[in-house]
């Protein structure tokens, strides 16, 4: 997947322009404010219908106007991706036509992004961590956006069950309901170990050419009520049998204590969990590793190169690991979009170099 050209218009601190960017790496410079950060959240959200900044789109809207519009041009196919930010609300065309579905845009544009927040997921809650599992389930298989939409709609509703009074409740819908939210459980539990499986597969190998040593990463899923031994198979009667045992403490809480919407992901480095042990610089290089592993898994699954964004991507890296991390992104085959306040000079010998001067963006001369 190739982004050929972008026009933006009232997005953020961004001037009205067209931004033609190369076929592979991409670096953008430019001091903080500047516009880099906003250009790439541009892009994200060309792939993913929100953004990794705000869940306001009125907040990407230029101050003082209306609207926004951003307008790309993807390969392969040549094909016209269109959308238009006012008044809350968001209109997507793709050659033309409406979409039905957010999806839809990851079938025409697959974006693995950094954010400059996400190593931050590794020291944070289990929110987060689920978040980014979720979302590369997504990303490399889009129909398991309805199956995690499914899953949250069944989860508030029974959540809604649990909070009437424990004498009042009508007993047979909510065990329909909790049949429903177990087997929907059940499906998501199976498509997030296969995507944790596939990353867990690749990031080992990606994380060592990018730290320059054996960093021992392990990766893992932990729930409260899915037994590690356990078969999948056995995972909707398990969630029922929990379900029924937690009656009562759910009833007294009002909300679902037990299902994937609990678990988290385990993320360990050199024997020991990333949470309140590893360095800034190491939990950095962990996640730009997650993301190019994100973009091979998916190039491997599909066949196509998703576009890697990775913003503010040398900062808490030493030199060495800068440097390794250039070096893959010189072996990675799709096009990449690197924003930082610094050249580094192994990019540079390698990358399309445009500057980021108050929302303008200009491309440097050879």
């Amino acid at each position: 997947m190739l982004i050929k050209s972008l026009e933006l218009r009232n997005f953020r601190n961004l001037e009205a322009q067209i931004f033609n960017p190369g076929p592979k790496i991409n670096l953008i410079l430019g001091d903080n404010g500047q516009g880099k950060t906003n250009l790439v959240e541009a892009i994200s959200f060309l792939s993913w219908m929100r953004s990794f900044r705000t869940s306001r789109s009125v907040e990407m809207i230029t101050s003082g106007q209306d609207a926004a519009w951003l307008s790309a041009r993807i390969d392969p196919g040549g094909r016209q991706m269109e959308v238009q930010l006012a008044g809350g609300m968001r209109k997507v065309r793709i050659d033309g036509h409406p979409i039905k579905a957010a999806r839809d845009c990851l079938d025409i544009l697959a974006v693995a992004c950094l954010s400059p927040d996400d190593p931050a997921i590794l020291e944070g809650g289990p929110s987060g961590r689920r978040q980014l599992l979720d979302r590369f389930m997504v990303m490399r298989r889009p129909t398991m956006g309805i199956l995690l939409s499914t899953f949250e709609r069944l989860l508030k509703e029974r959540n809604a069950l649990l909070k009437a009074d424990a004498g009042a409740y009508d007993h047979k819908l909510l065990e329909a309901v909790s049949e429903a939210l177990a087997k929907s459980a059940a499906e998501l539990l199976a498509a997030r170990f296969e995507a944790l499986d596939s990353i867990a597969n690749r990031l080992p190998d990606i994380l060592a050419q990018m730290a320059g040593n054996d960093l021992g990463v392990e990766v893992g899923y932990q729930s409260k009520w899915f037994p590690k031994d356990a078969p999948l198979s056995r995972a909707q009667n398990l969630l029922l049998q929990a379900f029924h045992q937690r009656r009562d403490a759910d009833f007294a809480l009002g909300y679902t204590t037990a299902g994937p919407q609990a678990d988290d992901m385990e993320v360990g480095l050199l024997g020991l969990p990333t949470r309140g042990h590893a360095s800034r610089g190491q939990k950095k290089v962990l996640m730009l590793a997650w993301k190019v592993s994100e973009a091979l898994e998916y190039q491997s699954l599909t066949g196509q190169t998703p576009v890697l964004v990775l913003d503010d991507a040398f900062a808490d890296l030493d030199a060495s690991r800068q440097a390794g991390v250039v070096a893959c992104l010189c072996d990675y085959a799709g096009q990449s979009f690197i924003t930082s306040a610094v050249a580094d000079s192994g990019v540079l010998a390698n990358a399309s170099v445009f500057f980021a001067k108050q929302g303008l963006l200009s491309a440097m001369e050879a």
